[in-house]
């Protein structure tokens, strides 16, 4: 499950603004966005693009620049971030609906049903380990056969990597990278917990494909 508290903060006005200033990782996250992008089009271009958590709707808007004739549905809990989002996929426009919506409640969500892809970019770590596993089958029930589930998100690392790697990762991603920008009631899971429970969802055709620090991209495939 997900915190009632997480979904309150991000509905609060004006709280979308002072997470996107304050967010530093955005400039680090170009290389797994492009990533990302290349692999679930190797074999067809996606028709439907679902992108969960969306927030300003970047990682959203790499994939239909990518791919011309794809539909986006954009997702997120905060009314402000639509807001945004609607100013970075405006040469989009014709091609994305939006839904303001909980990540724990996806498969209520009918838009988002038949999809090719199924983004998510820094929402999983809101979960507890119940509410991963359901999110990961919830999130492959909404997929084609064949369809792409990537997972870009934070981890916990073993020991005192989590600490290292806070501690450095401002000289690679700038003076904001590591720094909480909004308050996590769950420890984050780990790379096996996020392996584990997409194998739980079904999608065993799964890989880490990239990771810098404590941030992986995991990307799976649903059985043909």
């Amino acid at each position: 499950m997900t915190n009632d508290r997480v979904i309150a903060s991000w509905s609060e006005s004006g709280y979308a603004a002072q997470w996107q200033q304050a967010d530093g990782m955005s400039a680090m996250l170009r290389l797994p966005w492009a990533i990302a992008t290349t692999l679930v089009g190797q074999e067809r271009e996606p028709k439907l693009v679902v992108d969960v958590g969306s927030g300003p709707g970047t990682f959203l808007a790499a994939l239909l620049e990518a791919y011309p004739e794809a539909r986006g549905v954009w997702i997120d809990a905060s009314p402000d971030m639509k807001e945004r989002a609607a100013e970075t996929l405006a040469p989009y426009a014709g091609r994305v609906e939006y839904v303001v919506g909980d990540a724990a409640e996806l498969s209520t969500m009918e838009p988002a049903r038949n999809a090719d892809v199924v983004l998510n970019s820094r929402v999983a770590h809101h979960f507890d380990r119940p509410g991963l596993e359901a999110f990961y089958r919830d999130a492959a029930g909404l997929l084609v056969p064949g369809g792409w589930l990537v997972t870009l998100d934070h981890i916990l690392p073993p020991g005192d990597w989590d600490r290292r790697y806070r501690d450095v990762l401002p000289i690679f991603a700038g003076p904001n990278a590591g720094k909480p920008s909004h308050p996590h009631y769950f420890p984050f899971p780990s790379m096996t917990d996020h392996l584990d429970a997409l194998a739980g969802a079904g999608l065993t055709d799964a890989d880490l494909a990239w990771r810098a620090f404590y941030t992986c991209l995991y990307v799976a495939r649903k059985a043909s």
